[in-house]
């Protein structure tokens, strides 16, 4: 996996139990419908991929990944604010997509939201391409209508890591 001296990711674990508390406070910063701490929890298991980025020993953001077969969805990704605008999403997106390959996953699926322009280009820098468009798919708070989706599919994982190169990021 690619990292710095400064940041870097890592497979959290059973162990990594007790970030918990963290992964959630950044999920509640970062995202406008957040994971709360059960569904935090169960990433924990068997089924799931769950990478922590870390600024030296204090975990910034962090990805969940779902595997089967030869597919990953990525079901979550987020990085605490202050650390957004210095390419460490694009550094957590390439390493989650490095695991993926690393434990079989050929593509990725994910969704984004529509209004999510950052994270939409992000994804198609790396070659994802929009698929499909779920109506409705995340909640809303109150009491409107929910933000629709582009559903995104990455055909050939290896293929597009294989054409970036992160050793050119500044990670600031």
């Amino acid at each position: 996996m690619i990292s710095d001296k400064k940041f870097y990711t890592r497979v959290l674990t059973k162990d990594d139990l007790n970030l918990v508390p963290e992964l959630e406070k950044i999920a509640f910063k970062a995202q406008k419908d957040p994971w709360g701490t059960q569904a935090i929890q169960e990433s924990f298991e068997d089924s799931y991929v769950l990478l922590g980025l870390f600024h030296y020993q204090k975990v910034i953001g962090f990805s969940v990944i779902f595997n089967t077969k030869f597919t990953t969805d990525l079901l979550e990704i987020c990085l605490t604010p202050e650390f957004q605008g210095k390419h460490l999403g694009q550094l957590l997106l390439h390493n989650t997509l490095l695991k993926a390959l690393d434990i079989g996953a050929k593509e990725c699926f994910l969704e984004v939201r529509v209004s999510n322009t950052k994270a939409f280009n992000l994804y198609q820098k790396y070659g994802f391409e929009k698929v499909g468009l779920r109506k409705n798919y995340y909640n809303s708070k109150d009491g409107t209508p929910g933000e629709d989706a582009y559903t995104m599919q990455l055909s050939d994982i290896e293929s597009r890591l294989a054409l970036i190169n992160l050793q050119d990021l500044n990670c600031k």
